[in-house]
């Protein structure tokens, strides 16, 4: 496919040997970049990093913004947006650290933790790939930073809240938000696409993520293939990175979010048979209403803005869980992503 993307690059770089190369793809993200480019260029302390940011089509003016402000930045410019998976590889290709950070344009790091981050994999040659723990803007741990492989037991587990009550013998999707209040790093079996830190040469190893995933659970996979070549997946909870969850995706409303089951319904159906898919979504879809109930009673007692957008976002997992129970999500994220994009600009307009 041809991106038609536009380059600028840097010079009087390619000599000089490289610690990091922090990977940023931004769509429509311009209130979010500046706080994230200032704290990771503060953050970078003697390292030698290099930033390059992938940019999917914006129309907000990021690729001007950053031309304009962070000449140092390299900048490709898609003239369509070709998802998560594929903008990062753009990337990686041209990436020259000895360490890749894939960093959403919605965080923002600490001082040390850039530093810390490097030092870690740097005593560890057998971890592949490190996240950090991810934090809200007011601190608020967000539980989607790590987890277990997309099976019958973590999606069980998950949808009925047991690896919340039962955190050390009942795995789930997501990490527990009690696991994170410690400082001991975790094996896990993935670590979130917002904040990834991954060796090169293990990147190397297993190839580029897989684009066929358009946005969501690419991630996992490309953990999953480096657990499949002796690499350990990490996720260190005494490292924290502010992530204002959604900073892009949040634009196309609530059954933007839905996207995560029809990418989570791809990644099963390559490892599961069609009725144990069809199972499971049921399963989730189980945990979908139950987090819609929660949110809809808190929205009723409080009202609450916060409330009703986790409501409508758990209802609009719930509906597109539900579809998949019959059906497979064929080329599905392209397409939702098109319809609500369009959707959205008849609303700006």
């Amino acid at each position: 496919m041809n991106s038609g993307v536009s380059q600028q690059n840097p010079t009087n770089e390619s000599q000089v040997p490289c610690d990091i190369s922090v990977i940023c793809v931004n769509w429509n993200a311009l209130s979010f970049l500046p706080a994230a480019l200032e704290s990771l260029f503060a953050a970078q302390g003697d390292m030698v990093v290099e930033v390059w940011v992938v940019d999917n089509a914006s129309t907000d003016g990021s690729v001007a913004w950053l031309r304009r402000h962070y000449p140092q930045v390299h900048v490709l410019a898609n003239t369509e947006n070709r998802g998560f998976a594929a903008a990062n590889n753009q990337g990686i290709t041209r990436a020259r650290g000895r360490y890749l950070l894939l960093l959403n344009p919605d965080t923002e790091l600490p001082t040390t933790a850039l530093q810390r981050m490097w030092e870690f994999m740097e005593q560890h040659p057998q971890v592949g790939a490190m996240g950090p723990r991810l934090l809200g803007v007011r601190g608020k741990i967000q539980g989607g930073a790590a987890g277990y492989d997309p099976g019958p037991a973590t999606i069980f587990n998950y949808a009925t809240f047991l690896y919340r009550l039962f955190p050390r013998r009942l795995r789930g999707l997501w990490l527990p938000q009690s696991t994170y209040l410690k400082t001991d790093p975790i094996s896990v079996d993935w670590i979130s696409g917002a904040c990834m830190m991954v060796r090169a040469s293990a990147a190397a190893t297993v190839g580029p993520l897989d684009e066929s995933y358009f946005m969501y659970s690419e991630d996992a996979e490309w953990c999953r293939r480096m657990r499949a070549r002796g690499f350990e997946i990490v996720c260190h909870p005494g490292i924290s990175v502010v992530h204002h969850i959604g900073g892009s995706s949040r634009q196309l409303g609530p059954d933007f979010y839905a996207h995560n089951v029809d990418s989570l319904d791809w990644d099963l159906r390559r490892r599961y048979s069609g009725p144990t898919v069809a199972f499971m979504h049921l399963i989730g879809a189980f945990g979908f209403l139950l987090r819609y109930l929660l949110y809809e009673a808190q929205w009723l007692r409080w009202r609450n803005p916060a409330f009703a957008e986790l409501r409508d976002l758990w209802a609009a997992c719930l509906r597109t869980s539900l579809k998949r129970v019959f059906g497979a999500a064929v080329d599905a994220e392209p397409q939702r992503f098109a319809e609500a994009q369009a959707k959205a600009n008849v609303i700006a307009s």
